[in-house]
Order: C-alpha cells, then structure tokens, then sequence
C-alpha cells in the first residue's frame, strides 16, 4: 500500500527541490534485476501544488526521466552493486527551470502555506530497513524570475486501431514533451507503443512532422544529459567470448522513455506557441500486432509567466 506525506515549502523562489530515498538493503537484489528498479519503484507519485492546483505531478519513474531531458539532472545513487547489507540512496529532482539555480527561471515567492510537496511512498519490501525520506530544497532569495516549469502527466489509453490524437495543453509555451510508452520492440517483435508522432497545432503538422520510434527514442539525450547507467549498468556478451569480442550495452533503464524538445536553446526562440490556438495535439500511432490496446503517458513542459 501507498504511503503519502505533505509538507509545505519555503516561501522564497525555488530552483528545485530535491527528494533523496535513504535505506539499508538486507538482502542481495534479485539475479538480473538492478537494485534501483526497486529504488524507484519505492515512489508511486511526486506533486507540487500551488494554492491546490498541480504545478508538477508524475509518477517516481517519470520524475528521473524529465529530471534527466528537461534539466540535465541524473542521480548516481549510492551502493547499487546489490550485495546484502549495503546503506543505499537515490535522489529525485523536481526542477522549476530547466537549468537549475537560473534566478531568471524559477518559481516565483510565495505566501506561507501556498507551495506544498506531496509525495506517495509504497512500503518497502521484507529487505528494506531503516528507511527515511529526506526533502531538501534549493532556493533563491534575492531572484525575480520571469516564467517557471510546470510538468503534469497525461495519461492515455490507445485503443487497438492504433491511432489517437492527445490533446495538449493551451496557453503557455511548451518547451519540451516527456513520453512512456507500454511496449518497445523485444527480441523478435517489432511491437512500440511510441510508433509514430506528429505535431497538430490548429489541424496543420508543425515541428514534428512525422517522427519514427527508432528516431526519437535513440536521439533522446541528443541535447541533455548522456542516459547514464547509475553505476550498475549491464554488459552483454556470447558465452565464452574471446577477449577481442565486442561488448554491447544493454537497454537503459528508462528503455520506455522518448523526449520531443521544442525549445532547444532554452530561449524561446523555438517554444511551441500555443496561444490562440483553437487546438493543438499529439497524434499518435502504435505498432502492436496482433492489434491491441496499450498505454501511454505524456508531461508537456509548459512555460508559465511568472506574472500570473
């Protein structure tokens, strides 16, 4: 079961805050499954409000992904090499820009009581002990800053005809979009969920025309941070390889993941402009053969004027 905590947060302007999970493992991970599967696992739900109203809302394992697109952050972790009684830890970011300590890109001041962090925990398992939660936050007090991020989990449900327009937010400028996707291709089975995305702002393709799986999906870090390991990465090889034989990284942990940046240069110049469209979507098509339905979240980035 889920456990949720509340606290409120200071009332100078936020860069970020930064939530760290701290344990001792009691027992080895499990053969094949990397220890910070199970760390992440551990957060159900991350949510910033502001008087009630979600600034910033996903899921633990959508947190490290937009951490690592939208702000370059990508937590080491502690002790993830999964032997029995080891203190571990990994950290969370919950950026309000998208490069952090930018006084000109933050969340704004507030009053005492407006700003809250809600964060849903499940219960650690039998090999997890002496666990505690740690929020630290990183504020700005002389800063007067122009616009701030607000990222909110869409999510959707595809149905097996394989094709379906998400509506996207309108009114702020979108820097980014953050994607999961239920199903990627495995061994022989060409099987996506993100098989095709195109841009439809006012029923005419802009930006993305039409971009494939294989495209977006390996480009992801392009322009961010490098998809790391977190020190406990796996390496594949054929049975009794020789010493010359190559050595192939595996899938990375957010395998499932995709990134559509807009805003390159984090300027705006090149922000999708949303206001006064009458509509703007994400058209999406999967791959699933035999047809079916299948899931799929979305967390545009929006970029809110700090002046209301």
């Amino acid at each position: 079961m889920a456990t949720p905590y509340s606290r409120d947060l200071p009332v100078n302007p936020l860069s970020h805050v930064l939530v760290t999970s701290s344990f001792v493992r009691t027992a080895a991970a499990a053969a094949g499954l990397p220890l910070l599967v199970n760390t992440i696992n551990q957060l159900a739900r991350i949510e910033v409000l502001y008087k009630g109203s979600a600034v910033f809302s996903m899921s633990g394992w959508d947190a490290v992904a937009a951490g690592l697109y939208i702000a370059d952050f990508e937590s080491w972790g502690i002790n993830t090499s999964g032997i029995i009684a080891e203190e571990c830890s990994f950290t969370w970011c919950i950026p309000f820009g998208r490069v952090l300590y930018n006084p000109n890109e933050c969340f704004p001041r507030t009053t005492r009581g407006e700003l809250t962090l809600q964060l849903t925990w499940v219960v650690a398992g039998a090999d997890i002990t002496s666990q505690l939660m740690q929020v630290e936050t990183v504020e700005l007090p002389d800063a007067s800053p122009s616009q701030f991020l607000k990222m909110t989990t869409i999510s959707v449900s595809i149905p097996a005809i394989g094709q379906l327009d998400v509506p996207l937010p309108i009114g702020n400028p979108i820097s980014d979009i953050v994607l999961w996707g239920n199903t990627i291709p495995a061994g022989a089975a060409t099987n996506r969920t993100l098989h095709q995305l195109t841009i439809l702002a006012n029923n005419k393709t802009g930006y993305y025309g039409l971009t494939n799986y294989e495209t977006h999906h390996n480009m992801a870090g392009r322009l961010r941070a490098a998809p790391g390991f977190w020190g406990s990465h796996i390496h594949w090889v054929a049975a009794a390889p020789g010493l010359t034989e190559a050595v192939i990284p595996c899938n990375h942990l957010l395998a499932c993941y995709s990134h559509l940046p807009f805003d390159i240069f984090r300027n705006g110049e090149y922000a999708l402009k949303t206001q006064g469209l009458s509509s703007l979507c994400l058209r999406m098509n999967t791959r699933i053969v035999p047809a079916a339905a299948d899931t799929a979240r979305l967390i545009p980035c929006e970029i809110v004027s700090a002046g209301g």
